[in-house]
């Protein structure tokens, strides 16, 4: 179904030719290495591994395209591991459909359009309308940020840093509340920002 109402929403707008509707990862890496489509519009949760596993699929291979993740909510890590495999759009199911089709076309002219759920007009971006400085955060905390910021799990984390997952999540509530950030997509697109991560 959703295949079909993206093909319908697309057919609708002269200026795009969809390629090819692909229902498995495997489609989608043997699609992109023949058409070398401009725009890959790639479901998170792609049977059968994740959309993170075609990405590097795709990267191993050399082969490149612009990629919009289709999610569903703007955390967790898999959209970590997307950001560093060159995502270059995120757009969430719950959009209107229009945004989705302006996100492909903001994308295809160069743009990269990360998170951008709309939100309440007093709201922002997944970054924080006005983050508190850097500098609030000790250096356990900024320590922690960086290091979540790659991709690792918490059990992961807390053994890399010699502490437990408690800690670890303890930190990471304090560090998303001072920073007004929510999850770890928005914390890596902040210290992105910041030229961080």
């Amino acid at each position: 179904m959703t295949l079909a109402g993206l093909d319908a929403l697309f057919s609708r707008e002269g200026e795009f030719v969809v390629l090819q509707r692909c229902r498995n990862g495997r489609e989608v890496v043997r699609t992109v290495s023949a058409h070398h489509p401009d725009i890959v519009l790639l479901s998170q949760d792609i049977t059968p591994k994740g959309a993170v596993d075609v990405l590097r699929t795709l990267k191993a291979q050399g082969v490149s395209a612009r990629t919009i993740l289709l999610a569903d909510r703007p955390n967790g890590h898999q959209f970590v591991w997307a950001m560093q495999l060159g995502v270059y759009g995120v757009v969430f199911k719950t959009m209107d459909a229009r945004h989705i089709v302006d996100c492909v076309r903001e994308v295809f002219n160069g743009k990269r359009l990360l998170g951008l759920e709309p939100k309440a007009p007093e709201e922002d971006s997944a970054v924080a309308a006005s983050p508190r400085e850097l500098g609030t955060l000790t250096r356990r905390q900024l320590q922690v940020a960086r290091a979540s910021a790659s991709g690792v799990s918490n059990k992961a984390l807390a053994r890399q840093l010699g502490l437990s997952e408690g800690t670890i999540k303890n930190h990471l509530h304090a560090i998303y509340e001072k920073l007004g950030v929510d999850g770890r997509l928005a914390l890596l697109l902040y210290l992105k920002e910041k030229s961080l991560a």
